[in-house]
Protein backbone atom coordinates (compact mmCIF):
# COMPACT_ATOMS: atom_id res chain seq x y z
CA UNK A 1 0.00 0.00 0.00
CA UNK A 2 1.44 3.72 -1.07
CA UNK A 3 0.08 7.12 -1.22
CA UNK A 4 1.06 10.28 -3.40
CA UNK A 5 1.79 13.72 -1.76
CA UNK A 6 1.59 16.85 -3.75
CA UNK A 7 3.06 20.05 -3.18
CA UNK A 8 1.75 23.59 -4.18
CA UNK A 9 3.03 26.75 -3.14
CA UNK A 10 1.41 29.76 -4.86
CA UNK A 11 -1.67 30.14 -7.49
CA UNK A 12 -2.57 32.33 -10.28
CA UNK A 13 -4.76 33.32 -13.06
CA UNK A 14 -3.52 32.96 -16.54
CA UNK A 15 -2.63 36.40 -17.26
CA UNK A 16 -2.19 37.89 -14.08
CA UNK A 17 1.52 37.26 -13.49
CA UNK A 18 4.78 36.97 -15.03
CA UNK A 19 5.99 33.73 -15.62
CA UNK A 20 8.92 34.83 -16.45
CA UNK A 21 10.41 36.34 -13.29
CA UNK A 22 10.58 35.24 -9.63
CA UNK A 23 7.47 36.46 -7.59
CA UNK A 24 8.89 38.86 -4.32
CA UNK A 25 7.31 37.46 -1.33
CA UNK A 26 5.92 39.62 1.03
CA UNK A 27 6.16 38.41 4.46
CA UNK A 28 5.82 39.84 8.36
CA UNK A 29 9.35 38.63 9.06
CA UNK A 30 12.53 40.79 8.10
CA UNK A 31 13.31 38.63 4.98
CA UNK A 32 13.14 38.92 1.42
CA UNK A 33 13.21 36.09 -0.99
CA UNK A 34 11.67 35.58 -4.56
CA UNK A 35 9.85 32.47 -5.31
CA UNK A 36 10.40 30.98 -8.64
CA UNK A 37 7.67 31.11 -11.15
CA UNK A 38 7.76 26.79 -11.58
CA UNK A 39 6.35 26.72 -8.15
CA UNK A 40 2.97 28.67 -9.44
CA UNK A 41 0.20 26.72 -10.61
CA UNK A 42 -2.54 27.85 -12.56
CA UNK A 43 -5.71 27.80 -11.05
CA UNK A 44 -7.62 26.28 -13.81
CA UNK A 45 -5.15 23.50 -13.97
CA UNK A 46 -5.55 23.19 -10.19
CA UNK A 47 -9.20 22.79 -10.56
CA UNK A 48 -8.85 20.71 -13.26
CA UNK A 49 -6.62 18.60 -11.12
CA UNK A 50 -8.85 18.30 -8.20
CA UNK A 51 -11.62 17.57 -10.35
CA UNK A 52 -9.97 14.70 -11.55
CA UNK A 53 -9.40 13.38 -8.11
CA UNK A 54 -13.04 13.91 -7.41
CA UNK A 55 -14.43 11.97 -10.32
CA UNK A 56 -11.44 9.20 -10.53
CA UNK A 57 -12.82 8.43 -6.74
CA UNK A 58 -9.24 9.51 -4.98
CA UNK A 59 -9.56 10.01 -1.60
CA UNK A 60 -7.62 13.02 0.14
CA UNK A 61 -5.56 11.93 3.14
CA UNK A 62 -5.79 13.96 6.48
CA UNK A 63 -2.37 13.16 8.47
CA UNK A 64 -3.89 11.60 11.37
CA UNK A 65 -4.82 8.93 8.71
CA UNK A 66 -0.96 9.23 7.80
CA UNK A 67 -0.06 8.57 11.44
CA UNK A 68 -1.98 5.85 11.88
CA UNK A 69 -0.90 4.31 8.64
CA UNK A 70 2.67 4.44 9.93
CA UNK A 71 2.18 4.04 13.75
CA UNK A 72 -0.83 1.43 13.43
CA UNK A 73 -0.55 0.00 10.25
CA UNK A 74 -3.98 1.61 9.18
CA UNK A 75 -4.85 0.61 5.82
CA UNK A 76 -5.01 3.95 3.47
CA UNK A 77 -8.47 4.59 2.03
CA UNK A 78 -7.75 3.02 -1.75
CA UNK A 79 -6.38 5.60 -4.11
CA UNK A 80 -5.35 7.87 -1.48
CA UNK A 81 -2.89 11.18 -2.04
CA UNK A 82 -2.03 13.85 0.47
CA UNK A 83 -2.40 17.34 -0.74
CA UNK A 84 0.32 19.61 0.91
CA UNK A 85 0.32 23.79 0.34
CA UNK A 86 3.55 25.18 1.63
CA UNK A 87 3.72 28.60 3.17
CA UNK A 88 0.61 30.15 3.39
CA UNK A 89 0.41 32.89 0.36
CA UNK A 90 -2.50 34.54 0.33
CA UNK A 91 -3.68 33.02 -3.01
CA UNK A 92 -3.96 29.76 -1.35
CA UNK A 93 -7.30 31.56 0.93
CA UNK A 94 -8.51 33.29 -2.73
CA UNK A 95 -8.44 30.46 -5.37
CA UNK A 96 -7.22 27.11 -3.82
CA UNK A 97 -9.83 27.29 -0.61
CA UNK A 98 -13.22 27.36 -2.47
CA UNK A 99 -11.80 24.64 -5.01
CA UNK A 100 -11.07 21.96 -2.14
CA UNK A 101 -14.27 22.98 0.08
CA UNK A 102 -16.51 22.74 -2.89
CA UNK A 103 -15.04 19.01 -3.48
CA UNK A 104 -15.16 18.33 0.30
CA UNK A 105 -11.51 17.59 -0.08
CA UNK A 106 -9.07 18.12 2.81
CA UNK A 107 -5.16 19.62 2.73
CA UNK A 108 -2.17 20.40 5.06
CA UNK A 109 -1.14 24.31 4.97
CA UNK A 110 2.75 24.24 6.09
CA UNK A 111 3.03 27.15 8.13
CA UNK A 112 5.54 29.34 9.36
CA UNK A 113 4.24 31.41 11.98
CA UNK A 114 6.50 34.58 11.74
CA UNK A 115 5.43 35.35 8.00
CA UNK A 116 1.63 35.12 9.36
CA UNK A 117 0.22 39.27 9.58
CA UNK A 118 -1.88 40.33 12.04
CA UNK A 119 -4.01 42.49 9.77
CA UNK A 120 -5.54 41.47 6.37
CA UNK A 121 -4.58 42.79 3.64
CA UNK A 122 -5.45 43.79 -0.50
CA UNK A 123 -4.72 40.63 -2.65
CA UNK A 124 -1.89 41.71 -4.68
CA UNK A 125 -0.72 39.21 -8.09
CA UNK A 126 2.44 40.95 -8.57
CA UNK A 127 3.98 40.00 -5.35
CA UNK A 128 3.48 36.59 -3.02
CA UNK A 129 2.09 38.24 -0.04
CA UNK A 130 1.58 35.66 3.44
CA UNK A 131 -2.14 35.72 4.56
CA UNK A 132 -2.84 37.03 8.02
CA UNK A 133 -3.74 34.48 10.44
CA UNK A 134 -7.48 35.39 10.32
CA UNK A 135 -7.58 34.24 6.59
CA UNK A 136 -5.45 31.32 7.51
CA UNK A 137 -8.10 30.40 10.49
CA UNK A 138 -10.89 30.69 8.28
CA UNK A 139 -9.89 27.88 6.14
CA UNK A 140 -9.30 25.55 9.42
CA UNK A 141 -12.48 23.41 7.59
CA UNK A 142 -10.69 22.43 4.95
CA UNK A 143 -7.08 22.61 5.70
CA UNK A 144 -4.87 21.74 8.70
CA UNK A 145 -1.67 23.52 9.93
CA UNK A 146 1.62 21.68 10.66
CA UNK A 147 4.76 23.15 11.34
CA UNK A 148 7.07 24.67 9.12
CA UNK A 149 8.97 26.71 11.26
CA UNK A 150 8.87 29.64 13.33
CA UNK A 151 11.39 31.65 11.77
CA UNK A 152 13.76 29.41 10.04
CA UNK A 153 12.24 29.56 6.62
CA UNK A 154 15.24 31.60 5.55
CA UNK A 155 17.85 30.39 2.89
CA UNK A 156 21.65 31.52 2.80
CA UNK A 157 24.10 32.04 -0.14
CA UNK A 158 25.63 29.06 0.39
CA UNK A 159 22.99 26.80 -0.33
CA UNK A 160 21.91 25.75 3.71
CA UNK A 161 19.23 27.29 5.30
CA UNK A 162 18.75 29.27 8.50
CA UNK A 163 17.62 25.70 10.41
CA UNK A 164 20.94 24.31 9.65
CA UNK A 165 22.61 27.05 11.38
CA UNK A 166 20.98 27.92 14.59
CA UNK A 167 21.65 25.52 17.94
CA UNK A 168 20.11 23.34 18.83
CA UNK A 169 18.52 25.32 21.55
CA UNK A 170 17.53 27.87 18.91
CA UNK A 171 15.85 25.05 17.04
CA UNK A 172 13.81 23.72 19.24
CA UNK A 173 12.72 26.97 20.59
CA UNK A 174 11.47 27.84 17.34
CA UNK A 175 9.62 24.36 16.26
CA UNK A 176 7.83 24.67 19.76
CA UNK A 177 6.84 27.90 18.90
CA UNK A 178 4.90 27.14 15.68
CA UNK A 179 4.18 23.84 17.28
CA UNK A 180 2.01 25.99 19.76
CA UNK A 181 -0.18 27.18 16.63
CA UNK A 182 -0.57 24.93 14.29
CA UNK A 183 -2.83 21.34 14.91
CA UNK A 184 0.37 18.96 13.50
CA UNK A 185 3.56 20.70 16.16
CA UNK A 186 5.54 17.05 15.31
CA UNK A 187 4.55 17.39 11.62
CA UNK A 188 7.23 19.24 9.36
CA UNK A 189 8.07 20.27 5.91
CA UNK A 190 12.09 21.11 4.96
CA UNK A 191 12.06 24.64 3.71
CA UNK A 192 13.60 24.59 0.33
CA UNK A 193 13.63 20.59 0.84
CA UNK A 194 16.78 21.39 2.32
CA UNK A 195 18.47 18.91 4.95
CA UNK A 196 21.06 16.47 5.84
CA UNK A 197 21.43 13.43 7.81
CA UNK A 198 22.14 15.93 11.08
CA UNK A 199 18.99 17.86 10.48
CA UNK A 200 17.23 14.42 10.65
CA UNK A 201 18.73 13.70 14.16
CA UNK A 202 18.03 17.24 15.61
CA UNK A 203 14.01 16.84 14.51
CA UNK A 204 14.27 13.61 15.80
CA UNK A 205 15.70 15.05 19.21
CA UNK A 206 13.24 17.89 18.82
CA UNK A 207 10.58 15.56 18.79
CA UNK A 208 9.54 15.98 15.18
CA UNK A 209 7.93 12.52 14.09
CA UNK A 210 7.33 13.21 10.66
CA UNK A 211 9.17 15.46 7.90
CA UNK A 212 8.31 15.97 4.32
CA UNK A 213 11.32 16.71 1.52
CA UNK A 214 10.89 17.57 -1.98
CA UNK A 215 12.22 14.48 -2.94
CA UNK A 216 9.37 13.28 -5.62
CA UNK A 217 8.18 9.91 -5.37
CA UNK A 218 5.87 7.39 -3.61
CA UNK A 219 5.45 6.77 0.03
CA UNK A 220 5.49 2.96 1.35
CA UNK A 221 5.33 1.67 4.98
CA UNK A 222 9.48 1.52 3.87
CA UNK A 223 9.75 5.24 3.61
CA UNK A 224 11.70 6.87 6.57
CA UNK A 225 9.61 9.04 8.14
CA UNK A 226 11.70 11.89 8.59
CA UNK A 227 12.14 11.57 4.64
CA UNK A 228 8.76 11.48 3.48
CA UNK A 229 8.38 12.39 -0.48
CA UNK A 230 6.51 15.08 -2.20
CA UNK A 231 5.71 15.72 -6.10
CA UNK A 232 5.94 19.25 -6.94
CA UNK A 233 3.31 20.67 -8.76
CA UNK A 234 4.72 22.61 -11.30
CA UNK A 235 3.52 25.70 -12.99
CA UNK A 236 1.58 24.58 -16.54
CA UNK A 237 1.51 21.41 -15.29
CA UNK A 238 -0.75 19.45 -17.63
CA UNK A 239 -3.50 16.94 -16.95
CA UNK A 240 -1.89 14.06 -18.52
CA UNK A 241 1.70 14.88 -16.31
CA UNK A 242 -0.61 15.41 -13.11
CA UNK A 243 -2.36 11.49 -13.86
CA UNK A 244 1.28 10.48 -14.38
CA UNK A 245 2.21 11.54 -10.77
CA UNK A 246 -1.08 9.90 -9.01
CA UNK A 247 -1.40 6.87 -10.83
CA UNK A 248 1.82 5.86 -10.11
CA UNK A 249 0.70 5.59 -6.07
CA UNK A 250 -1.49 2.98 -7.86
CA UNK A 251 0.53 0.58 -8.93
CA UNK A 252 2.65 -0.18 -5.92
Amino acid sequence: MSFNVLMYHEFRERGTFDSTKPSTISVEQNYQDALPPVLFSYVEDFKEQMNYLKSEGYHTLTLQEIKNFYENETKLPEKSVLITIDDAFQSVHKYAYPVLKSLQFHAVSFVVLGWLSQEMKKFDPTISMVMSKKELEEMKDVVELANHTTNLHIRHSNGTAAMQMISFEGLKKDLTACGEYVDFPDVFAYPFGIYDSKDIERLIKADVKYAFSTTPGTNTIETPLLELRRDIVTLGCTIEEFKAIVERGEKK
